[in-house]
């Protein structure tokens, strides 16, 4: 919960310090490899707060314990009648590699 709160801020300074960067320091000869720096940091965040806004983050951290494809019931329905899942094998449980 605490990301979803910082996310709109980061991507308002974010944006601030890209066009900052962008209309002030760009433009003078000696800061123009430093301005470019900056401005791909101020893209970074942007990036990554509006990830945090919306809880894109959210799935990185916990792992599933069910079977994405089945729901975690082991069994799917195919045409008229119920079958094993393929994914999980009818164990309702995710592998190790989902």
């Amino acid at each position: 919960m605490a990301r979803k709160k910082i996310g709109i801020p980061l991507v308002i300074i974010g944006v601030i310090l890209f066009f900052i960067t962008l209309f002030f320091f760009l433009p003078i000869d000696g800061l123009y490899i430093l301005s470019l720096f900056i401005m791909f940091l101020s893209v970074v965040l942007v990036g990554v707060g509006a990830a945090f806004a919306r809880g894109a983050d959210r799935s990185l951290d916990v792992p599933r314990d069910e079977c994405y494809y089945c729901q975690g019931t082991g069994k799917i329905k195919t045409g008229e009648e119920m079958g094993i899942c393929p994914r999980c094998g009818g164990t309702g449980l995710a592998r190790p590699d989902d």
